[in-house]
C-alpha cells in the first residue's frame, strides 16, 4: 500500500470525514472497475459532488492511472445535460488520484430494473436521454464502450445522467485499448467489441438495444452464463419480446432488431438517427392515449383502392389486376370532393393480410376497396367491396360474372357504385362522373396495362419495355389518349434518370403528350409529361408552369403533378416555400411514397436546409433502408453539414446500384474532402461509360469541382447546355456549383437556362 490515504480507501469507511482537498468525504457511494466513489462537501463552493479515486491497487498501474486521467480528460470536455459533469482532477498529498464530479439525486438503472420492468413510455422516455447524450459524445468522436444501467444515473426530477467514462475512447485513439483487446461488460458487448475488432458509436448503439430491451422486458436479449451469453450475441437472434402488449411491441421491434443488428453497417448509423426514429413513436404512443380528443380528426370523404389479388388458376394476371386497380384510382380522382390514396400508397399493401382499420388509419382513408380477379379462358369473375374503416363493416360489395370484353362496362359500374355508395354514406355532393373509357379496343387495352405495369417498376429495362407497349397500343387504337401519355411518361423517365440522352427521348416525351392532349384535354397525366419537358428538357418554364397548374386543377388529387411542379420548376426558381407546399400536400395524399417523401428531402437540400434534409432522409430509410435515392441526399447533405466520413458512408452504398449520378455525388465529395485518387477513379470510370452510352456532361462537371479545376467544369457546363442535360435545372441550387459563381461565363449561363442569378 502507499500511504495513509490508500490504507483508508481499502478500509472503506477509513476515510469518511476526512478532507481531501479542499473536499470533506461525507459516506461511500459504490465502487466501480476501475474506482470507488463518495459523496463529499464541496467547503469552497458549499456543495454536494461525487468524488471518484482511481482503486488503491491500480494506482501504481501506469495504463490504469492513464486511462484514469483520460477519463477525466473525455468527459470533462463534454456540456450536455445528459453527461455527468466532470468539475477537476487532483491527486491527493500521497499522489491518489481523483476526480470530482457532480453530484446527483436519484438512483441508477439498474437500481430502478430491481423492482421490475419499466413502462414502455418511461423506457423510450429514458432511451431518448441516453441518445441525446451519446449523440453529443458520438460528434464529439467520443465513443462510451460500456452503456449499462449501472452507468446510468436517474435523478429525482427524471434526468437521465450517463456516467463513467473509463473505458471510453476518442476516435482513432488506440494509445491505450489495442485492436484486439476486449473490455466493457459481456451482456452489453457488441459482436464487434466482443471479437476485439475496432468500434465506434454503432457498438454503444447496440448496447442502448440491450438496454431498451431489458427494461421493458426485465430480461436482456441474450441470457445465459457468460460463454452462452458471448455465443449468444456472435451468432443468435435476440430472445423474442413477449410480456407487453402486443401493439408496442410491433413498434419497438423495428427498432430493437436494427440496435441488435449484427453488422454494424445495418443498424443506426447515428445516434440522431435512432432517437428521431423513437421519438416518432413515442409521439405516436401519446396520441394513442389521450384517446379522440387529441387524435387526428375524422378524415374528409376518401378513400383507398387496394390492388386485385390474382385468384387465377394460373397466377398469371398481375398485370391485369393491378391495372385494373389503377384505372379505378384514376378514375376515381376525377370526383371533386373525393381524396383519393394514390397508387404508390395503396400499393404498399400488396399481398400483405393487414386489417384494413390499419391501412385506413395509415393511409388517413374512411373508406377501403378490396377485391379480386379470377380469369379463366375468356370469362372474369370480379368481385369487390367497399369497407368504412372506422366501423369495419361493409358498405357495399359486388361480383360481376362476365366475358372479357365486358370489362370497359365492369369498370364503369364499379367506379359508379363506388361514387353512388359514398355519396350516400356521407351525404356529400362529390361532383363529376368517375367514368373515362379511353378504348374499345380490348388488346390494345391490355397493351395499355402491361404498359403501365412495367412503367411502374421503373428500371431502365422496364421503361423500355412499357414503351414496347404503349407502342403496341397506339398501333392498335392511335385515338387511345392514355397510351399516348404512357409513351410520354416513359420517355420523360429515361431522360430524368440519365438512361438516354435528352436529344432523344425528350422530344419523343413532348411529342406524345401532344398527341394525348389533341385527343383527350383533360389528361392530367399529359400536361404533367409536357410540363415537365418544358422545364427540365426547354427550359421554358411560363409554359412549364402553366402546364403544371393546369394539371393540378384538372385532379388536385394527383400527388405526381404536385411532385414534379415542386421539384421540376419551383424548387430551381428558388421558390422554395411554394415547393414545400407542394411536396406537403403531394405527401398528404401519397403518405407511404418513397419518392415523394424523398424530394421534400431533396427540396430541403437545395433550399440549403440541411439538417430538415437530413431528419426527412432518416424518415425515408426508415420504411426502406435501402431507398437509394434517400441514402444519397443523406449522403449529400452530410457532405454540406461538414461530416465527410458520414457522408462517405451512405454515397458508397447510395453508388452502389452503379447509377453515374450517385457515383458523380460520391467522386465530388472525395475529391471536396482530399480524397483525390478515389475521386479521380470514379471520373475515369464515368468517362469510359460515357465512351459507351449517355452519361451527363452536368455530372462530369460536378466531378471536375470536386477537384477543384473550375476551368475543365465550365467547359464541361457548355457541353451539357448544348446536350440539353437534365441536370441544368438545378444548377443554381446546387450546392456542388457555388464554387464557380466567380467564374467567367458562369452567370450567362444561367441567363441561357432562365434561372435566377
Amino acid at each position: 500500500m502507499r500511504g495513509l490515504l490508500c490504507e483508508r480507501l481499502c478500509e472503506n469507511a477509513a476515510v469518511i470525514g476526512q478532507t481531501v482537498s479542499h473536499y470533506r468525504v461525507l459516506d461511500r457511494l459504490g465502487s466501480g472497475g476501475m474506482g470507488v466513489v463518495y459523496r463529499a462537501e464541496d467547503l469552497r463552493l458549499r456543495r454536494t459532488v461525487a468524488l471518484k479515486f482511481l482503486h488503491p491497487a491500480a494506482n501504481a498501474d501506469a495504463t490504469a492511472r492513464e486511462r484514469f486521467l483520460r477519463e477525466a480528460h473525455c468527459v470533462a470536455r463534454l456540456d450536455h445535460p445528459n453527461v455527468c459533469t466532470v468539475f477537476e482532477i487532483d491527486t491527493t498529498g500521497d499522489d491518489q488520484m481523483f476526480i470530482a464530479m457532480a453530484y446527483y439525486e436519484g438512483e441508477t438503472l439498474a437500481q430502478r430494473l430491481k423492482k421490475g420492468p419499466l413502462d414502455v413510455h418511461e423506457a423510450i422516455g429514458i432511451t431518448l436521454q441516453v441518445l441525446a447524450g451519446l449523440g453529443y459524445a458520438h460528434e464529439e468522436r467520443l465513443y462510451h464502450r460500456d452503456i449499462k444501467p449501472s452507468n446510468l444515473m436517474i435523478t429525482r426530477r427524471g434526468e437521465v445522467k450517463i456516467l463513467d467514462f473509463g473505458i471510453a475512447r476518442p476516435a482513432g485513439d488506440t494509445a491505450i485499448t489495442q485492436v484486439g483487446s476486449v473490455v466493457g461488460t459481456t451482456p452489453y458487448m457488441s459482436p464487434e467489441q466482443l471479437m476485439g475488432y475496432e468500434v465506434d458509436q454503432r457498438s454503444d448503439l447496440w448496447a442502448v438495444g440491450v438496454l431498451l430491451t431489458e427494461m421493458v422486458t426485465g430480461e436482456r436479449p441474450f441470457r445465459g452464463d457468460d460463454s452462452l451469453v458471448r455465443r449468444s450475441i456472435l451468432s443468435s437472434d435476440p430472445e423474442p419480446i413477449t410480456n407487453i402488449p402486443t401493439g408496442e411491441v410491433h413498434l419497438l421491434h423495428p427498432v430493437i432488431s436494427r440496435a441488435l443488428a449484427k453488422e454494424p453497417e445495418e443498424r443506426y448509423q447515428t445516434a440522431r438517427e435512432m432517437h428521431d426514429h423513437l421519438r416518432r413513436i413515442q409521439d405516436g404512443l401519446a396520441a394513442t392515449i389521450a384517446g379522440p380528443a387529441t387524435a387526428r380528426s375524422e378524415p374528409p370523404p376518401s378513400i383507398a383502392v387496394l390492388p386485385l389479388s390474382d385468384l387465377s388458376s394460373g397466377h398469371d394476371q398481375e398485370y391485369f389486376c393491378a391495372g385494373l386497380s389503377e384505372e379505378l384510382i384514376s378514375s376515381l380522382t376525377r370526383l371533386q370532393g373525393l381524396r383519393v390514396a394514390s397508387r404508390t400508397s395503396s400499393f404498399q399493401f400488396k399481398d400483405r393480410a393487414v386489417d384494413v382499420r390499419r391501412i385506413g388509419a395509415e393511409l388517413n382513408v374512411r373508406t377501403v376497396l378490396e377485391g379480386s380477379v379470377r380469369k379463366s379462358g375468356n370469362r372474369l369473375r370480379i368481385t369487390v367491396q367497399l369497407t368504412d374503416v372506422s366501423a369495419g363493416y361493409s358498405l357495399w360489395a359486388a361480383r360481376y360474372d362476365r366475358e372479357m370484353e365486358d370489362i370497359f362496362a365492369i369498370q364503369e359500374e364499379i367506379a359508379e357504385s363506388i361514387a353512388d355508395t359514398l355519396r350516400k354514406t356521407f351525404d356529400i355532393p362529390l361532383e363529376g362522373t368517375a367514368v373515362r373509357r379511353q378504348t374499345g379496343d380490348l388488346e390494345a387495352y391490355h397493351a395499355y396495362l402491361k404498359g403501365r405495369y412495367f412503367w411502374n417498376k421503373r428500371t431502365e429495362e422496364d421503361l423500355r419495355k412499357g414503351i414496347d407497349f404503349f407502342q403496341e397500343a397506339v398501333g392498335k387504337d392511335p385515338r387511345f389518349a392514355l397510351a399516348h401519355a404512357g409513351l410520354a411518361d416513359s420517355h420523360l423517365l429515361l431522360g430524368i434518370y440519365g438512361a438516354a440522352s435528352p436529344r432523344e427521348v425528350m422530344p419523343e416525351a413532348r411529342d406524345a403528350a401532344a398527341r394525348a392532349l389533341e385527343l383527350d384535354k383533360t389528361l392530367a397525366e399529359a400536361h404533367t409529361s409536357r410540363a415537365c419537358v418544358a422545364a427540365v428538357y426547354d427550359w421554358d418554364w411560363p409554359a412549364a408552369e402553366e402546364s403544371f397548374q393546369r394539371a393540378i386543377r384538372l385532379a388536385p388529387g394527383y400527388a405526381t403533378a404536385r411532385q414534379w411542379y415542386a421539384i421540376n420548376t419551383l424548387t430551381p426558381l428558388m421558390r422554395f416555400e411554394e415547393a414545400a407546399a407542394e411536396l406537403e400536400t403531394a405527401l398528404q395524399l401519397d403518405p407511404l411514397s418513397l419518392p415523394v417523401s424523398s424530394s421534400l428531402a431533396i427540396q430541403r437540400f437545395y433550399a440549403r436546409q440541411y439538417p430538415a434534409a437530413i431528419e426527412q432522409c432518416r424518415r425515408v430509410l426508415e420504411i426502406d433502408p435501402d431507398f437509394a435515392l434517400a441514402r444519397f441526399f443523406l449522403g449529400l447533405s452530410y457532405a454540406e453539414e461538414g461530416r465527410p466520413q458520414e457522408a462517405v458512408h451512405e454515397l458508397r452504398a447510395a453508388a452502389h446500384e452503379g447509377s453515374a449520378e450517385m457515383m458523380a455525388g460520391l467522386a465530388y465529395t472525395y475529391g471536396r474532402y482530399g480524397a483525390k485518387q478515389e475521386a479521380r477513379s470514379i471520373l475515369e470510370e464515368l468517362l469510359e461509360r460515357s465512351r459507351q452510352r449517355y452519361v451527363s456532361p452536368a455530372l462530369i462537371a460536378q466531378v471536375q469541382v470536386g477537384l477543384g479545376d473550375m476551368s475543365a467544369a465550365m467547359e464541361w457546363l457548355d457541353w451539357a447546355v448544348e446536350a440539353h442535360a437534365t441536370e441544368l435545372v438545378w444548377l443554381r441550387v446546387r450546392p456542388f456549383f457555388d464554387r464557380l459563381y466567380d467564374e467567367p461565363g458562369f452567370n450567362e449561363l444561367l441567363d441561357r437556362l432562365g434561372l435566377p442569378a
